[in-house]
């Protein structure tokens, strides 16, 4: 039988040809959408080819389906530049074929071996002059490659570059015979090189010439190194690198002096273009490069590394409005946030200047506002020749919103015409998505719209690493990190990506005192996530290295510090911008600081125990189970009913007379006291004080309210239609992204482009929706709802083996109280995904006593549902006495009613 698309993924990504030589490969399927037969599924098999249908290399057997999926396998040998292909049998439980995949190549790079050399454009009086400031950074290079006629089964084309610092962005945009590939590198690690690897067997043309082609920038570094590997049938590999026969130009010519778009933390160039000077058509075959001289060899590269996520791609985005078009001005809007730049195709009689300027929001005056308040200037000026004009953006520019400037007196032929008629789109850069079936739906507009908001924003800003923001400083935080990983889960089963932005801050510590413990809860989401301990397991001692250890006072079991100024190393942050934190008053002891700590040191415990460490995993609970209990009795205020920010000097020292929101907050999302009675005090307290914090210090308060049961005040927030500290004013200010700050009057340089804004998007999945795993990789969840008075919801959450779909539907009159809700009745439907196990739980209902039953339906069966006897807590989620609890639903669609008694 075969049936539904089996979805297979090798090292987390989509027939990769540049794993990292000698690594032994992973391999994960999905089955999207579930078909009718999942429930057979018993067993797989997995078998690796030396060619499509060639040699097996390797072959597992029949195993488990549950026990191979997600494993890695016992081979193939893995040496550099080579390629193989892969199948997966999926059967039943009489090892009957149930359905399998096409055969799947993916392939190691060169590794450390490479058959190239590193090159650049010549220097030339001009280029080297002061006068050319961004221009001498240009450099457009050509290769050409002869190829022997005969059957190519595949082949590889692999890149590298030098420098991604000064720019913070990629150095090179490259092509073969014409044809767009992909731009790199990432940013490295710790001080190695990192290369892509593209699939290019069917661009390739045997017996002629072939063509790669490369517009480069770079300010230091000035290196490009490429290597083309092509398989013969005979097994032989031809490997055709960068050497002295290049060809290139310093683009000076065609990319004038300009400014720079960057701020004080990079400097990137404008692009004004002159198209009359362009070479058209070098990436292609037909180019006459015989005046161009050749390259000069650079020094070459000495520790060249895999990228171990696939990079970004080319999307091409229609204008989803037109807002002015007239003689000389044409504004336009792309709908949501963009990365990348535009694209346009236009046939002139004549020469025509156009100015071409993006923004993330209007200026109010007719035009974009393209000097942002970060002082990023989008204006590029493009010089259109007579004939045909075929240009693109190669840089990075963020932006909703694009307005193009010319004299419509020079224009005879009708530019606004030719645009008008799709000359002209945006040319997106993307991360590659894997599971496009993430949903949201609900019976209130605006919660769908945050929902919409923060998906367009991570989609549109997941790059090849995670950053702050492309617009102001191009760089990775932890805590955003931490907050754009958690989103992007919910949205696609795509971890690589994380993982390596992640591994980056574990090598790139920024300043906060707290910020690196955000790093190892970020690992620790990640394996719950995927089941995959890998990351753990390669990083653990670092990640011990990032416990607060040396501030730990063993007799207060706090943490206790000097807070520091939170621009410099190991100051308390808290929030950020200072305005937003409530009055927060540091001491030695901080509040937040402990609350975080408390559950760094239970995840690394949890880290530690499933990597086989249990000595220390005890010894790493028992410290965050005494930082928890410390803040529980010495810094909790039962006047106030909050928790106080502090001590002031210390252990010994007084307490801080004063309860700011974070310290509450960040206590009920990281160190939650036991007793019903405080969380009942802390959340009266917490709903009576609001949004008083930041976008990013809100998905700790929302996340800590709904795991202490309190969803409705959650939703109240997620879904506030009024305020200035909302995400509907976020929608107001014509945002196509999350924003830094709630309004520019918070803070004056904030940009609309930071997906760790987009926090909506996973407190609706493990908040509102209550998906939260029970094991790694969801092979056991838990749904908790908390509707919190919404009558109808709906999400499809993409999980690794499948899809996990949940949508509900409350028909009687919802009795809305401050922190919870107590259900009427309920209908639900649930799909669990291949090789996983759900659970149920239900806020209680209206006339059911703990530890009474209730009538309901499964599957058109009749049950008895049981309700909890006593409050406990599910996966860190607060299930009071009466909660509804279901145990075990399999893997399959099912459909619950629980009607009004």
């Amino acid at each position: 039988m075969c049936c539904g698309p089996l979805q297979v993924l090798i090292e987390d990504r989509d027939r990769p040809v540049d794993i990292e030589p000698g690594t032994r490969p992973k391999v994960r399927w999905r089955l999207d959408p579930l078909p009718t037969w999942v429930d057979r599924v018993r067993f797989a098999r997995v078998r690796v080819f030396e060619q499509p249908k060639g040699r097996v290399l390797v072959d597992t057997g029949i195993h488990p389906a549950d026990e191979l999926n997600g494993s890695r396998l016992p081979g193939p040998d893995m040496d550099p530049s080579r390629r193989y292909w892969l199948t997966v049998l999926l059967l039943d439980a009489q090892g009957r074929r149930l359905i399998g995949s096409e055969p799947i190549t993916f392939g190691t790079g060169p590794g450390l071996l490479w058959h190239a050399q590193a090159i650049w454009s010549t220097e030339s009086e001009r280029s080297s002059s002061e006068s050319q400031g961004n221009a001498k950074g240009w450099a457009l290079m050509r290769g050409v490659v002869r190829l022997p006629p005969g059957p190519i089964p595949w082949a590889s084309l692999y890149a590298t570059a030098d420098s991604t610092v000064p720019a913070r962005q990629f150095v090179y945009r490259l092509w073969l015979n014409g044809s767009f590939l992909g731009c790199g590198p990432v940013f490295p690690l710790d001080g190695e090189d990192r290369y892509r690897g593209y699939e290019v067997t069917g661009l390739l043309r045997p017996g002629a010439q072939n063509v790669l082609g490369v517009v480069a920038y770079a300010m230091e570094g000035q290196r490009f190194q490429a290597q083309l590997d092509v398989g013969r049938p005979d097994g032989r590999v031809e490997h055709y690198g960068t050497d002295a026969e290049w060809r290139a130009i310093n683009g000076v010519e065609a990319f004038p002096d300009s400014a720079s778009i960057g701020t004080t933390y990079y400097q990137a160039p404008a692009e004004d273009i002159d198209l009359s000077r362009y070479p058209w058509g070098f990436p292609g075959p037909g180019f006459d490069d015989s005046a161009w001289p050749k390259v000069r060899i650079r020094p070459p590269f000495s520790k060249c590394l895999a990228a171990p996520a696939d990079g970004t791609r080319l999307t091409r985005v229609d204008v989803r409005r037109v807002l002015d078009a007239a003689p000389g001005h044409l504004l336009l809007d792309f709908g949501s946030v963009r990365l990348g730049g535009i694209g346009l195709r236009v046939d002139l009689s004549q020469h025509l200047d156009l100015t071409v300027r993006y923004g993330e929001v209007l200026d109010g005056q007719g035009g974009v506002r393209y000097h942002l308040a970060t002082s990023n200037v989008y204006q590029d000026r493009w010089r259109l020749q007579p004939g045909r004009n075929r240009a693109q953006t190669w840089g990075i520019r963020v932006f909703r919103y694009l307005e193009l400037i010319w004299s419509a007196e020079s224009d005879p032929e009708g530019l606004l015409a030719s645009l008008s008629d799709g000359g002209l789109w945006a040319e997106c850069l993307e991360a590659p998505v894997y599971d496009d079936h993430a949903r949201f739906h609900c019976d209130k507009p605006l919660l769908d719209k945050v929902w919409q908001l923060g998906r367009n924003t991570i989609r549109g800003l997941n790059a090849d690493i995670y950053v702050d923001s492309w617009t102001r400083e191009r760089a990775p935080y932890e805590a955003d990190a931490w907050i754009q990983q958690r989103a992007h889960m919910v949205l696609d089963d795509a971890p690589a990506l994380g993982r390596y932005s992640v591994d980056y801050l574990i090598a790139n510590r920024t300043w906060p005192t707290e910020w690196p413990l955000y790093s190892i809860l970020a690992v620790y989401d990640a394996w719950m996530h995927t089941g995959d301990l890998t990351q753990a397991a390669t990083q653990y001692e670092r990640l011990m290295g990032l416990l607060p250890d040396r501030y730990l006072d063993r007799d207060s079991w706090l943490i206790v510090k000097d807070p520091g100024a939170s621009s410099q190393m190991d100051g308390d942050l808290v929030d950020w911008p200072p305005v937003e934190r409530d009055g927060y008053v540091f001491g030695r002891v901080n509040t937040v600081i402990n609350a975080l700590a408390s559950a760094a040191y239970k995840a690394m415990a949890r880290l530690s125990r499933a990597l086989g460490r249990r000595s220390r995993a005890a010894r790493l609970a028992e410290v965050s189970r005494k930082i928890q209990e410390a803040l529980d009795e010495r810094l909790y205020d039962p006047a106030v009913g909050a928790y106080r920010d502090g001590l002031l000097d210390g252990p010994d020292g007084p307490a801080i007379d004063h309860c700011a929101m974070h310290a509450s907050a960040f206590v009920l999302a990281f160190a939650p006291p036991s007793d019903p009675a405080r969380l009942e005090a802390v959340g009266t307290y917490l709903r009576r004080r609001g949004m008083v914090c930041s976008a990013y210090a809100a998905a700790v308060l929302l996340d800590g309210l709904y795991r202490s049961g309190l969803g409705a005040d959650a939703l109240a927030l997620l879904s506030a239609g009024e305020g200035m500290r909302t995400w509907k004013h976020m929608l107001d200010q014509g945002a196509g992204g999350t924003m830094e700050a709630w309004d520019p009057s918070i803070k004056s340089n904030t940009t609309y482009s930071h997906p760790w804004g987009a926090s909506p998007v996973w407190l609706i999945s493990s908040g509102l929706m209550g998906l939260r795993p029970l094991k790694p990789g969801y092979r056991e969840f838990v749904a908790a709802l908390q509707p919190g008075g919404l009558d109808r919801a709906e999400l499809t959450m993409p999980v690794p083996t499948g899809d996990i779909h949940i949508s509900y539907r409350i028909t009687g009159k919802v009795d809305c109280r401050p922190g919870f809700v107590l259900l009427p009745d309920i209908n639900l439907d649930l799909v669990v995904p291949q090789g996983c196990r759900g659970h149920l739980v239900l806020p209680p209902m209206r006339g059911v006593r703990p530890g009474g039953q209730v009538e309901a339906s499964l599957d058109g069966s009749p049950i008895m549902l049981k309700s909890l006897d006593a409050e406990s807590r599910v996966v860190g989620i607060r299930c009071r006495a009466g909660s509804l609890v279901m145990d075990v639903l399999p893997c399959g669609h099912h459909h619950l009613m629980v009607p009004h008694l």
